[in-house]
């Protein structure tokens, strides 16, 4: 069973979701779409019949595709159908771990898997991995990703880009805090804490201990993280853990201490295959020779215990 989200071919994209952000219930919905296979037509998204069923409208439901394809939970396998990973099986399915996606990790590992990438969701990419001071302004935001997409040679309206950001960031936005449109149903990541709307219209982010992110939801992300070098590499840094690229640190926006924490028992969380240790000042994690999904998918179902 693989639960990795790690495929991060970089691809700017700023459109799909029809300016409507990820909603509470919508990837289970989707979920609920596939047949006893886990097979899903692309037609039935723009079918009347589920559109009347689920009481959305046809951008509304184009949206859900786009969001549960961002976040992983169903793939592209031929230009006619899609299909339910494992992932969404294991955590949405009618026996899964959330399947009512009430949990704190399930709204967690959504997150991660939309920060972590950019080819669904480059607004949230950039804003997760690339703005590396405390607070942002949108316009900032708009003109980073604008000379971004000229240094690629691509062209899009600044239009395009300004409804992706307020798509994007208003799911992590709270209902009081949320100043850009009435569309503010669901904020799915304002529970996290990660945003703040500023007066001075900016954003600024919160970083440090996350209490709701438990530690084997925060394992489960090192390993997704760790699993594309671990061929080559069987130590990691506090250093690569905290501020690399798509790292838990930044992705979580967690402090050294809250990593530390995090990590200080991970030995007993992983049956001894990784270590944490601290010699002579170099923090890092090594590990033994160990089959990373098999891992992931134990350190998964602590995470919902």
């Amino acid at each position: 069973m693989n639960l990795s989200s790690n495929n991060r071919d970089y691809k700017l994209s700023f459109s799909g979701h029809e300016t409507f952000p990820l909603r509470q219930l919508w990837l289970k919905k989707v979920v609920n779409i596939a047949d006893e296979n886990g097979d899903i037509p692309k037609k039935r998204f723009v079918d009347a019949e589920l559109i009347a069923k689920l009481g959305v409208g046809k951008n509304m439901l184009s949206s859900m595709r786009h969001w549960a394809l961002a976040c992983g939970i169903i793939e592209d396998k031929t230009v006619s159908y899609s299909a339910l990973s494992d992932f969404a099986k294991l955590v949405f399915g009618d026996d899964g771990l959330d399947p009512y996606s009430e949990h704190s990790t399930t709204i967690w590992l959504m997150h991660w898997r939309l920060a972590i990438k950019g080819s669904k969701s480059t607004s949230l990419y950039w804003v997760f991995n690339c703005i590396n001071s405390p607070n942002f302004s949108k316009d900032d935001l708009k003109q980073q990703l604008l000379n971004e997409c000229s240094k690629e040679g691509k062209t899009v309206s600044e239009k395009s880009i300004n409804k992706d950001i307020d798509a994007n960031l208003r799911g992590y936005l709270s209902k009081s805090g949320n100043v850009m449109g009435e569309d503010v149903a669901d904020p799915i990541f304002a529970e996290l804490n990660l945003l703040n709307y500023e007066k001075s219209g900016s954003y600024s982010f919160n970083r440090g201990a996350k209490p709701s992110l438990n530690k084997a939801a925060f394992i489960f992300a090192l390993l997704d993280y760790w699993k594309p070098t671990k061929d080559y590499s069987n130590t990691l840094s506090l250093d690569d853990i905290a501020y690399g690229d798509s790292s838990p640190g930044r992705i979580f926006k967690l402090d050294e201490d809250s990593i530390i924490e995090k990590l200080i028992d991970i030995a007993e969380f992983t049956d001894n295959k990784i270590q944490w240790s601290n010699t002579a000042g170099v923090k890092q994690l090594s590990k033994s020779d160990f089959d990373f999904d098999n891992l992931m998918q134990v350190i998964l179902r602590k995470a919902y215990a």
